[in-house]
């Protein structure tokens, strides 16, 4: 085995080959972002009722109102039902072409809008979507919320599915495999006219679109030295953002959700062109002893840096990587011992764990939910979609500044506590608006509050998570909060669909959650500037101390760093799943 980090140092950690490969891989970051959030525009609700032939024609001379009074029936709160109509006859109603309304008269008796002639949607923002075409309404309404959780689901499948697969069959492979798999359902999805192909076709893309994003996030960090995988990792998080800023620009250039589609196809052709480019990981290819070809490709790097590797370079970065592989090798029969079962065996590590997946299951819960729900906003569903994106990428700033400063647990904290706050401010507020257009404003802007906080929180808690569990269990209880986000993510658009019946609830739901994990936060021990933990002992007392024992320079030990630093956010938390 050669030690390929060595090899870096010498021709460059980052060179201008490693800068130009990471740039095609980041582009991906836009359709999956576009992706994930791509509901909001395709599954989008317009204002609906009943088809109610002849009143509802062009030539009637009715306009909405009217024909809402004379054709549909009250709920039992005093609004218009509009899944329902009355049962008058449509041939009475139009004699001699002209409009009559004495077919109205002493009808009490409703019927649904499909025991009628179906439903009229207005398409004065979206001339088609995926509820109007399927017509996911009234009794169907869930339909599309339960679709979106399925989605969630497919995620969490492709991140168990391709962790493994990259890692045994090399990540060039896994690329082109998992691409060729998204690119099938994003085609099914736009060519799909019956419910349960479309919910299919998005669940297929999500299984290998995660996939395909995951492994990505794996080469990127895999092409650079150490110093650089915290700024490569973030980078592939911005280039997500992008994806959700794209999103508007998209619905607002194709009305019809076919037309999305096929726009986000489009945008993700450049990537398929890509793969002809990007190498498989040197890094990889030394790991698994395909020591030629892992040269070749650093003959690239070599190349772009005009450094030349000597013979002695070479038998150095062999003899490291021995040492490597004996160390790595021991570690492994040592992890061996243990399982996820062991984050629960001590009180101290089993009070961590509990309290990191809720943090995890809060996380992915507040954000989905805020994220998958822009259209309930007031005001331009494009442009709040593009605020929401912004909002992301200014929580990834703060955090990046902040992390370090104030701490891990500090400012985990302040995220979780001040989204939570905001969302329960918006709650209130929302309901006391009325038809007063500022404190309506004031509500989204609070939302939009309880966004930023939330992105930066899903941000930080990765990083954050992967410091408090010790070596031995660290790969466990990644992948066991992963699954706590998960399951928060598939719960989220059913959360959402409340807001049918009761609009408050979501957003309290979310907001409360929010301030519960904020204080749960607070109990989390501080690991900034702390040593790694190793062992289960090490750990159980640092839990119980709330300390641990610090290197004289305050820094974590470099060989730890390794595997530790990369700063993530809700787009690749499932990575290490694979582990």
């Amino acid at each position: 085995m050669i030690d390929f980090d060595y090899i870096l140092t010498k021709i460059g950690k980052i060179g201008l080959y490693q800068i130009l490969v990471i740039s095609m891989i980041y582009y991906y970051g836009i359709p999956c972002g576009l992706n994930t959030l791509l509901p909001v525009f395709t599954n989008y609700i317009p204002y609906y009722r009943c088809k109610v032939p002849p009143f509802d024609n062009e030539h009637s001379g009715l306009n909405e109102t009217q024909i809402l009074a004379i054709t549909t029936p009250l709920d039992e709160n005093g609004e218009y039902d509009t899944c329902r109509r009355y049962d008058y006859n449509a041939t009475e109603c139009h004699k001699h072409g002209n409009i009559s309304y004495d077919c109205l008269e002493n009808i009490n008796e409703t019927i649904p809008c499909t025991e009628g002639d179906g439903y009229y949607y207005d398409r004065s923002l979206f001339t088609e979507t995926v509820v109007t075409e399927m017509d996911l309404v009234c009794e169907k309404i869930i339909y599309s919320y339960v679709s979106t959780s399925l989605y969630m689901v497919g995620l969490l499948l492709g991140s168990f599915i391709f962790g493994n697969f990259a890692d045994r069959y090399g990540r060039k492979p896994s690329i082109i495999i998992t691409c060729i798999g998204s690119a099938i359902g994003l085609i099914l999805a736009a060519l799909s006219h019956v419910y349960w192909l479309y919910t299919f076709s998005r669940v297929f893309n999500a299984v290998f679109g995660y996939g395909l994003y995951m492994i990505n996030f794996v080469l990127v960090v895999e092409l650079v030295g150490p110093e650089w995988r915290t700024l490569v990792g973030i980078g592939y998080q911005f280039f997500y953002a992008i994806g959700v800023l794209t999103l508007s620009g998209v619905a607002y250039g194709w009305r019809d959700w076919h037309q999305m589609q096929w726009g986000l196809i489009i945008i993700s052709v450049p990537f398929v062109c890509f793969l002809f480019l990007i190498p498989e990981s040197p890094r990889w290819l030394f790991g698994v002893e395909r020591n030629e070809a892992a040269k070749k490709i650093t003959s690239r790097i070599e190349k772009f840096s005009k450094i030349d590797i000597t013979e002695e370079m070479w038998l150095e970065a062999e003899r490291l990587g021995t040492e490597i592989k004996g160390r790595d090798r021991k570690q492994e029969e040592e992890n061996r011992k243990y399982s996820s079962l062991d984050l629960f065996r001590k009180p101290g590590i089993r009070l961590t764990t509990l309290k990191v997946m809720f943090t995890w299951f809060v996380n992915s819960l507040v954000y989905y939910g805020l994220s998958l729900n822009i259209s309930s906003l007031s005001g331009n569903i494009f442009i709040n979609n593009v605020i929401g994106g912004c909002m992301e990428i200014i929580s990834y700033v703060i955090c990046i500044l902040a992390m370090d400063v104030i701490g891990r647990r500090l400012l985990l904290a302040i995220m979780l506590l001040s989204s939570g706050i905001t969302l329960i401010i918006s709650t209130i507020v929302n309901l006391y608006a009325g038809d007063d257009q500022s404190l309506i404003t004031l509500g989204v802007v609070f939302t939009f509050l309880g966004r930023l906080g939330i992105s930066g929180s899903y941000a930080l808690v990765y990083n954050f998570t992967l410091e408090l569990f010790p070596t031995v269990v660290r790969s466990n209880g990644i992948g066991i909060s992963s699954c706590a986000a998960r399951i928060s993510g598939v719960i989220a658009p059913l959360l959402i669909a409340t807001q049918i019946w009761f609009p408050w609830l979501p957003n309290s739901i979310f907001g409360i959650f929010g301030i519960i994990g904020g204080f749960i936060s607070l109990t989390l021990p501080e690991t900034n500037g702390m040593k790694m933990l190793v062992t289960l002992e090490e750990a159980e007392f640092f839990y119980k101390q709330k300390q641990s024992t610090k290197e004289k320079n305050g820094r974590l030990p470099s060989e730890d760093l390794d595997n530790s630093i990369a700063f993530q956010n809700k787009s690749f938390e499932a990575e290490l799943t694979k582990l």
